[in-house]
């Protein structure tokens, strides 16, 4: 988030002496920097500088973005979005300008919007180019942390002029982030294995959003040392880091893949996970999805990891 610099003539009069001077040109020179470090995480295409007007058309390349946009109150300007675009239920009704077959340029232009909102992992930077080139503007996002998807909360309200309600988005994420915190403070860290497939066994490494959500929800990711994010791991592996919690991902019925990862892993009864019988399933769009439904992903892996920090609560 980056505050508003001061403005008018009541501030700079009020900065009578040296030191108060001293103080201003600081603090202007702290935000200027941490302004330079949010930008560094999204870029701009297809807009020339000077004041960036509100847009009315916006079209949404990731499900992500969507979901934000729908939390900033902007569903009345969304001419398009993904087949990928599916919550909240909404946004299926909403004009399709990309799919598995990536980006269909002639039904985004026929939208005629004046901003793009995308990822660049989700997103072929030719075919951004191509859109920008054409004079629409482009911005994108590419959040790798909790800290930073709030960073993209607010870069949204800026660039679609939802200032106030992208601040309201960001206290109720932190609020969360820092219910999590206090609660696991202090908390002997659990071993967790976080697995997004069982044949073949691929793990959250370093750099995803799981492994974010476990070190922040009071755990050890069992693969955060990993060089890729996805690693494959053999069950050899799995046994010598011996982890307390096994948490898989899952879309559709939780309840019914919950009941296939404990069949699956209950062969394995050496593992601690197995033995205390603390193996978890996840909705996919909980810790996968860089939005506001991410923080909800959060505390639901802090109850996972660590049940006695949330003695009365039920699982979100």
């Amino acid at each position: 988030m980056i505050p508003d610099l001061p403005r008018g003539r009541g501030f700079f009069s009020a900065m009578k002496t040296k030191r108060n001077i001293s103080l201003a040109l600081s603090l202007l020179f702290l935000l200027l920097l941490c302004a330079g470090l949010a930008l560094g995480r999204r870029s701009s295409q297809g807009q020339a500088p000077g004041r960036v007007e509100a847009p009315d058309r916006i079209v949404s390349l990731a499900p992500s973005i969507t979901e934000i946009l729908f939390a900033l109150g902007l569903e009345g300007k969304i001419v398009g979005v993904t087949e990928f675009c599916d919550y909240p239920p909404a946004a299926k009704a909403l004009p399709k300008v990309g799919g598995f077959r990536g980006l269909n340029l002639e039904a985004l232009l026929a939208q005629k919007p004046d901003l793009v909102l995308a990822t660049r992992d989700g997103n072929p930077a030719r075919d951004l180019g191509r859109v920008s080139e054409l004079g629409v503007r482009v911005e994108t996002f590419q959040p790798a942390t909790l800290e930073q998807v709030l960073e993209e909360f607010a870069a949204i309200g800026q660039e679609t002029g939802r200032q106030p309600a992208a601040q309201e988005l960001i206290l109720a994420c932190r609020q969360k982030l820092e219910l999590v915190r206090s609660r696991t403070q202090g908390l002997q860290p659990v071993k967790v294995l976080f697995a997004y497939g069982r044949d073949p066994l691929v793990l959250a490494g370093q750099g995803t959003f799981a492994d974010d959500l476990i070190r922040n929800a009071g755990g050890i990711n069992i693969a955060g040392d990993s060089a890729i994010p996805y690693p494959r791991f053999s069950l050899e592996e799995v046994i010598a880091r011996a982890p307390e919690v096994i948490v898989e991902s899952a879309m559709g019925s939780e309840a019914e893949a919950a009941e296939r990862a404990r069949e699956s892993w209950s062969r394995w009864g050496t593992l601690p996970a197995v033995r205390d019988l603390r193996i978890a399933v996840i909705n996919a769009d909980l810790v996968a999805r860089p939005g506001p439904r991410l923080f909800d992903g959060l505390i639901l892996m802090a109850k996972i990891l660590h049940p006695e920090a949330f003695p009365a609560e039920a699982r979100p």
